[in-house]
């Protein structure tokens, strides 16, 4: 089997503990070390990730990596824009980049089933099988599938390698070449649905996205997701960029309207059952999100 030059790519913000783990999760991947970079993307952490990364850098030094490098940013630049500015800086023969969020732990054998399922120059992108970190039984993402009709979502827990149309970003191996055809991540889009745009424009240049559930990730997330009026209001807007941006007409127009007639309804209905009432200031959000979408008003919300 081959082994492909891979840099691993950590963006974090104030995330010391979970990334410590994880760096020591990394330390014990089943692959070449000296086919392994890790970079650390550090948004301006206030705690003391920067001061015990060096630590545990220096510590590392003779363990054979290909390169362990800290990158300190002077601001918050959230969780994806650090991989296109970071992308000058990769080690120069990188072929793949290993996303990950700071509060993950690959299991050891994850890197070899991702890179073996990354082995045809069509895939652009393999996503792991992340699980609860408390409930490892339990898949919080695997395959996602997007209809171009109707714009709706939808996830597969599938057991054997397949194509989809999408997979979530806390673990996945990017094809580095493909990464600089498509120009990075779209900025617009600030957080939330920029791993499905990536996804979908890389199929329409040609390229597959692999689900691989062999590669198994821990991810410290609660079932269903923080909900917070931040991350509704960029969860609905997005969506709508993202139709507005990919979709064709006039399938473009149909999940428009599905979205617009179904989507806003559903959810103030959800808003309401989640706090118990009407809260005003979530409704406001969310009525944002819908018009801010329809404006096409992108990046940070002011």
């Amino acid at each position: 089997m081959k082994f492909p030059k891979i840099a691993i790519f950590i963006p974090t913000y104030n995330d010391r503990d979970d990334l410590m783990a994880c760096i020591e999760a990394l330390r014990r991947l089943m692959y070449p070390k000296e086919q392994m970079a890790i970079v650390i993307w550090d948004n301006n952490s206030t705690d003391k990730t920067v001061c015990d990364v060096r630590e545990r850098f220096s510590r590392m030094e003779d363990e054979g990596w290909a390169g362990l490098l800290l990158i300190e940013g002077k601001n918050n630049t959230g969780s994806y824009i650090p991989y296109n500015l970071s992308l000058p800086l990769l080690p120069g023969e990188t072929q793949f980049i290993l996303g990950l969020d700071a509060d993950v732990q690959p299991a050891p054998d994850a890197l070899l089933h991702m890179t073996a399922a990354a082995q045809e120059e069509r895939v652009a992108v393999v996503g792991a099988r992340s699980v609860f970190f408390d409930q490892p039984h339990i898949t919080s993402h695997g395959a996602g599938f997007v209809n171009r009709w109707t714009g709706r979502y939808s996830e597969k827990d599938a057991d054997e390698r397949m194509e989809c149309d999408f997979v979530i970003g806390c673990c996945w191996l990017l094809r580095k070449e493909v990464f600089e055809q498509l120009g990075g991540f779209d900025a617009d889009y600030y957080i939330n649905h920029w791993e499905v745009d990536y996804c979908l424009r890389a199929i329409d240049r040609g390229s597959a996205i692999v689900y691989e559930p062999k590669a198994v990730v821990k991810h410290k997330i609660l079932p269903g997701g923080t909900i917070n009026k931040e991350r509704l209001y960029y969860l609905y807007r997005n969506k709508i960029l993202l139709f507005k941006k990919l979709f064709p007409p006039p399938q473009r127009w149909t999940a428009l309207c599905f979205y617009l007639l179904f989507g806003f309804p559903i959810g103030i209905v959800q808003s309401v059952k989640r706090n118990g009432r009407a809260d005003s200031g979530e409704l406001r959000f969310i009525y944002n999100a819908f018009a801010d979408g329809l404006l096409n008003r992108t990046g940070k919300a002011v």
